[in-house]
């Protein structure tokens, strides 16, 4: 029988804590952000805007989910595209749970989320270079993203709705996962998901060119976003200020600065006056204070089921299935992603047990260790604290089952075609 030892028991909860730190860090930010620019009327103004542009709410979840959402997500990761999206959607008038679902799937660029963090560490573990790992993560996505596309427009309108927009939402899913993978394999493997989200989004703008005409962006509305992107390029990318950053401490690396800067940026744009702050701050600790409970207690479970060795034996009784354990691959990552919450300890957790399963079954380690690291980021989705994330950024604080069982079809559908491409490739 698995147990945890002291010193296991311990190091779970000092890496669990460190994690929940990060998260409710960003967090934090996310909806510090969200309330200054809420209150500044920018999410309106972008709402109002994105409602005139595509009036048809099927469109509208269509170009979140997989265009502007993952993009958030591949720039800042830690599920703070959720903070971001769900209330546009909201202020476009879908429900709260439909909001938390959309946003949820918008998360579907996990493999490149705050840059690829997950991915590095899945590459080192597997013996394989980022690029690679990446490239072979990007292959297997391609066809993933039309599957959130496709379920975006069938939540938002039923099989009415995919009847008018299935091959509109299979075109985008199909150019994002095209321009994720081009952009691994020819230019930078760090941006293959924030590319793939813009290409998206551009191709669903040149579709809609005719009502660009007559309806002027809500530039200074949009402004924040900008600037938080700057910051997160600047953050993030090649050069000597994301180096500098890491060693002032973890304060002052990853999103949660940037998200914090913006809030600031955004409040001296509108003008917002010390009652407005004083509001969007209060606002904040009373969404952000019934969340942190939840993520500590699920990130912490999550750790200490992992060092009691209870995971690892999960994993090498998949081992049952020989040369077919490309098939059993994807489920093995899908557990870590839902377990954890998170692509990095997904593959922390799993990735050398699925590689050196693989090795010793003589099953393709490159392959394996590429379904390990997208089947553990989409299953991420669904883990208890991403889920809390989406559920507080909505309103639904309470009921997360809910939003796991609108949320899963897709989430199962990527891990049996996942399961497929094991068995085939």
């Amino acid at each position: 029988m698995a147990r945890v030892g002291g010193f296991g028991a311990s190091g779970a909860f000092v890496a669990g804590a460190g994690t929940s730190g990060r998260v409710l860090y960003v967090l934090l930010g996310g909806l510090f952000l969200y309330n200054i620019l809420e209150r500044g009327g920018a999410v309106a103004a972008v709402s109002g805007y994105l409602g005139k542009l595509e009036p048809e709410r099927e469109g509208l979840a269509l170009v979140v989910v997989i265009g502007a959402a993952p993009f958030f997500e591949s720039v800042t990761g830690f599920g703070v595209a959720v903070v971001i999206s769900a209330p546009i959607l909201l202020a476009a008038g879908f429900s709260p749970l439909k909001a938390a679902v959309l946003s949820s799937w918008g998360q579907c660029a996990v493999p490149w989320g705050a840059l690829g963090i997950g991915t590095v560490i899945g590459a080192d573990l597997s013996g394989t270079t980022f690029g690679e790992l990446s490239d072979g993560s990007a292959l297997l996505s391609l066809p993933l993203f039309p599957v959130y596309a496709v379920a975006a427009v069938a939540l938002a309108g039923g099989w009415a709705g995919v009847r008018k927009r299935g091959g509109e939402a299979v075109l985008l899913g199909l150019v994002a996962g095209t321009a994720t993978l081009l952009t691994s394999l020819f230019v930078v493997p760090e941006l293959a998901g924030a590319v793939g989200g813009l290409a998206a989004t551009g191709a669903f703008l040149i579709l809609r060119r005719g009502r660009l005409r007559g309806s002027g962006p809500p530039i200074r509305a949009a402004l924040p976003y900008a600037f938080l992107l700057l910051l997160l390029v600047l953050a993030n990318g090649p050069g000597p200020i994301a180096g500098w950053l890491g060693s002032l401490g973890p304060a002052f690396s990853g999103p949660g600065p940037a998200l914090f800067l913006a809030a600031g940026f955004g409040a001296a744009l509108f003008g917002l006056g010390g009652g407005a702050l004083r509001s969007a701050a209060s606002g904040t600790l009373w969404q952000w204070l019934p969340t942190a409970g939840a993520v500590v207690t699920f990130v912490l479970a999550g750790g200490v089921v992992a060092a009691s060795g209870a995971a690892a034996m999960l994993a090498a009784a998949a081992t049952v299935f020989g040369p077919f354990y490309g098939v059993a691959a994807p489920v093995v990552g899908a557990l870590g992603g839902a377990l954890t919450g998170s692509n990095a300890a997904s593959n922390a957790l799993f990735m050398p047990l699925q590689v050196e399963a693989a090795r010793g079954l003589g099953v393709s380690e490159g392959l394996v260790a590429a379904v390990q690291n997208v089947s553990g980021s989409h299953a991420s989705m669904l883990a208890p604290q991403r889920v809390v994330l989406a559920a507080t950024a909505v309103g639904l604080l309470g009921r997360e089952g809910e939003i796991v069982r609108a949320a899963l079809l897709p989430v199962a559908a990527s891990v049996a075609v996942l399961a497929v491409a094991g068995a085939v490739l």
